[in-house]
């Protein structure tokens, strides 16, 4: 072929491509022609640029087999020396575009990357690529686009290139750009790449010192091969896939081609006659026809059971599982027991080019038009044999399950069977075992931070199964539960709660309360009701299943603690500190006898403590804790993942606590931006710290700042929880506070008296929260110049925090020492300078003197409270 002339403004240095995908398939040596689909392929990535995404991206789109593929593996390796990244995307299905782009992640060792966080890896990959961090200039290439809108989602927003090879043409909607449609090749590159692919059709070159008659011969000789190239080349509808086909079959064979077109038009004729239609052009089953009435017995029954698999790649893993399986049809007994009979089968298969074999990877891959048309051809011409391959297939599957979703050694186990799944037709199978191993794939994928794959997974084998199934069905409802927990992880908490209340009102109702499915379906019931505030429900609830957990599943199973964990969660939420302090610590006991003292659970026990002991006063205790757990969770290596971050959080909130101002805003801007790369600006952790981080920029006088990440953390959190969680009331609380220290004291009281009544609404009196708010609000009065008000709700609130909180918890003292200022502003000298002297008193006793707040009360400086907000 004529190699594509490149200008010389586009050459560069050659030099060593530092990341070359192992997926990219090797360049062909028999490709041919689409010198003009190169060129224009080459003139989109380098001279044109799309404004939507900021750098070109060029589809190559048009029916199967017409070589969309074979076009980007040449770019690639054409223009390989351009580029210091070229990667491989299977863009079929969204997992596997994930996967690829999970897998360029480990290769690239970016900082903070973390496979077991999928959703999140993903995301970063891809930010990358568009800063340019990973790589100056890079290539990639979605390999069989399905959707274009979906894969829209994953092209990076930067200073790369992007192929796309696809069947869909709505790529200038989504991308706004027409891409470059493939079509079949022109005469002269059929019979081009059939005189390059097929000796007997090679021209012959008469000898430099050949006779008359020996040109003569070898001139008539080219004539019938050109004749016979250009009527196979007219019978193959110049349909590059079925030009290799009948090439690989006339090298293999050696038949003559005047035979091969017999036999073709033969079964071009049959097929034609069939009263089903064939979805791809006819000429590529043809040529697969005609290829397999060549093949041995084995291969043919290694490819057609191949076909009932995706036309993504297939481990030999996954097929050579002898032992495993409960029964092997009788013509696939030998080809699945015996590694060489395998191996033979793939060869002699590949030979004929009805599949592609990599021996470094050990996978085997159809072409996705040859799957189709195998697959669709012996459903209509064998029902009966389809079933049984396809129940083969499904049977392999579920033969590849480790059983051990939530081991982490599990995943390459399970990567085997997932990209299959869909496309086999697993969802729809009856075989309990294959239900299983969905049920494991989706809970897999959510604990691993996919939630998005799991979602799309399990949602879709949901909907599948409650047609087939029912909904009281035992799988059904597993697989429910599972989807539920994937939910409420992605933030569809409403949805979550909806679906985990109808299984388990299901699942009590068939199987009882002590079934475990139904405990874990109560449990995450009760997690939803939590994230939900639904706070009484959520802790009536789980105080039920934990005697049941107790019987069912022991007192030291990592559920049953979990269950403990969330009690104490609820506890917390409720105001109840010293009870939920009785939970956390016999589970953090518990967890470190059982998992050790460095355990992830362990350490979320530790720092559940600190944040309990916070909330009581003991402000140095829970900063030795939780920076303990901070300091192991940075020996262990642990990446920031949400747990490290909700650390973080809580070490930015124990900080200000103590009084090192400056560090926490120093360490709180940090964690904050970490939240909102690693989860999202709007993602509910984010949110938590954005309400503490309020307080710390008031606290170091940017009280713009305050007021500004005020303001947009409450309108987040009203479009994330609604207007009416108490998680929403306490970022106005918060929000309040930056208002009146700003010099507003008018919008800060109505904004307190909002928050006021939503608390009395969600809590009742005696919470720590309207109480919080209660102080806030006498300050917002005495600042508004009505002290007499002022001094009243002082008064009131100065008794409940006594009563709730106790005398010497600095929350009291706060109140105490803003008492003492308004009765002394409403003319009662006495009583103020006897509170004030007391109050300045404990507060040196319980936080020393020279903390901020000692000394802001011992100079007569009016203290504020502010609502810690809790990370459940």
């Amino acid at each position: 072929m004529t190699e594509t002339a490149r200008p010389d403004e586009e050459a560069r240095p050659r030099r060593r491509y530092a990341v070359w995908g192992r997926e990219v398939p090797a360049q062909n040596r028999h490709f041919t022609g689409r010198d003009k689909e190169l060129a224009e392929l080459r003139r989109k990535l380098v001279d044109e640029s799309t404004a939507l995404i900021g750098q070109p991206s060029a589809p190559l789109y048009g029916l199967g087999g017409v070589g969309k593929t074979e076009i980007a593996v040449e770019y690639a390796h054409r223009f390989r020396d351009n580029y210091d990244l070229i990667w491989w995307v299977r863009a079929e299905q969204e997992d596997t575009i994930r996967n690829s782009l999970i897998a360029l992640g480990q290769r690239l060792r970016l900082p903070d990357f973390r496979g077991d966080e999928r959703d999140y890896s993903a995301d970063l990959v891809i930010d990358a690529l568009a800063s340019g961090d990973a790589s100056e200039s890079w290539l990639l290439i979605f390999d069989n686009a399905a959707n274009a809108e979906m894969v829209s989602r994953y092209i990076p927003r930067g200073r790369g290139h992007v192929i796309i090879t696809s069947r869909d043409t709505q790529w200038h909607q989504v991308l706004r750009t027409d891409g470059i449609e493939v079509a079949e090749f022109e005469d002269r590159e059929t019979i081009e790449f059939l005189r390059k692919r097929v000796p007997a059709l090679k021209v012959i070159e008469p000898a430099q010192d050949a006779g008359t008659d020996e040109i003569r011969m070898a001139h008539d000789e080219n004539d019938r091969r050109d004749r016979d190239a250009a009527e196979l080349a007219k019978g193959l509808a110049n349909l590059p896939l079925a030009a290799e086909h009948a090439a690989a079959y006339l090298v293999e064979t050696g038949r003559p081609v005047s035979e091969y077109l017999e036999q073709f038009n033969r079964s071009a004729h049959q097929l034609l006659g069939s009263a089903v239609d064939i979805y791809y052009p006819a000429p590529v089953a043809t040529a697969w026809r005609v290829s397999r009435e060549r093949i041995s017995h084995n291969a043919d029954e290694l490819f057609q059971l191949l076909a009932f698999f995706s036309s993504e790649p297939i481990s030999h893993e996954l097929l050579m599982q002898p032992g495993r399986l409960q029964s092997v049809p009788k013509g696939l007994e030998e080809v699945l027991s015996d590694v060489a009979e395998l191996r033979s089968a793939a060869r002699e298969l590949a030979r004929f080019s009805l599949i592609k074999i990599d021996g470094i990877r050990n996978v085997l891959q159809l072409h996705r038009v040859v799957q189709a048309v195998t697959e669709s051809r012996l459903k209509r011409e064998n029902p009966a044999k389809a079933a049984e391959y396809r129940n083969t297939a499904h049977a392999l599957l579920a033969a590849s399950d480790p059983h051990a979703p939530d081991h982490d050694g599990s995943g390459p186990a399970y990567e085997l069977s997932r990209q299959h799944l869909i496309p086999s037709g697993a969802l729809k199978s009856e075989n309990p075992l294959v239900r299983t191993l969905i049920i494991n794939q989706v809970r897999r994928l959510r604990r691993r931070g996919g939630f998005t794959e799991a979602l799309s997974l399990g949602e879709l084998a949901l909907k599948t199964w409650t047609e087939q199934f029912g909904q009281d069905d035992r799988q059904t409802l597993a697989l429910a539960v599972e989807v539920g927990f994937a939910m409420r992880d992605s933030g569809r908490w409403q949805e979550a709660l909806q679906l985990n209340a109808d299984s388990r009102e299901r699942l009590l109702r068939q199987f009882g309360e002590d079934d475990q499915t139904s405990l874990t379906c109560g449990r995450s019931y009760g997690i939803d009701l939590t994230m939900l505030g639904q706070y009484d429900e959520a802790l009536s609830n789980d105080l039920h299943l934990l005697p049941l957990y107790e019987r069912v599943f022991r007192a030291e199973h990592p559920d049953t603690l979990q269950m403990r964990n969330n009690i104490a969660i609820s506890l917390r939420c409720l105001g109840r500190f010293k009870e939920a302090l009785e939970f956390d610590q016999e589970t953090f006991a518990e967890r470190e006898r059982v998992l050790g003292y460095d355990d992830t659970g362990t350490l979320i026990s530790k720092w559940a403590i600190a944040r309990t002991l916070r909330r009581l006063g003991d402000w140095e205790e829970a900063l030795r804790m939780i920076r303990e757990v901070c300091d192991t969770l940075e020996q262990k290596g642990e990446p920031w993942n949400a747990s490290r971050l909700m650390a973080a959080a809580d070490l930015v909130v124990s900080l200000r606590r103590i009084g090192f101002y400056e560090d926490a805003a120093r360490e709180g801007r940090v964690t904050l931006d970490r939240h909102i790369s690693v989860l999202g600006e709007e993602h509910r952790q984010t949110l938590y710290m954005a309400t503490n981080f309020i307080n710390d920029l008031r606290l170091n006088d940017d009280m713009a700042a305050a007021q500004q990440l005020g303001e947009r953390t409450v309108r987040s959190w009203e479009r994330v929880v609604g207007e009416d969680h108490p998680n929403t009331v306490a970022a106005r609380a918060n929000l309040a506070i930056a208002l009146r220290m700003r010099g507003n004291p008018t919008a800060a009281h109505a904004l307190n008296e909002q928050a006021h009544r939503d608390f009395l609404r969600i809590f009742d009196d005696r919470h720590p929260s309207p109480l919080v708010v209660m102080t806030n609000l006498a300050s917002d009065l005495a600042m508004l110049g009505e002290v007499g008000k002022a001094r009243r709700l002082g008064e009131q609130t100065l008794e409940a925090s006594r009563e709730v909180r106790g005398p010497d918890h600095p929350a009291t003292l706060a109140v105490a020492a803003n008492l003492s200022i308004d009765r002394r502003a409403d003319g009662d000298e006495g009583s103020a300078r006897e509170l004030y002297e007391a109050t300045v008193n404990r507060y040196a006793e319980r936080l020393g003197p020279e903390h901020p707040e000692s000394r802001l009360a011992a100079q007569r400086g009016r203290a504020t409270v502010d609502i810690d907000l809790m990370i459940t």
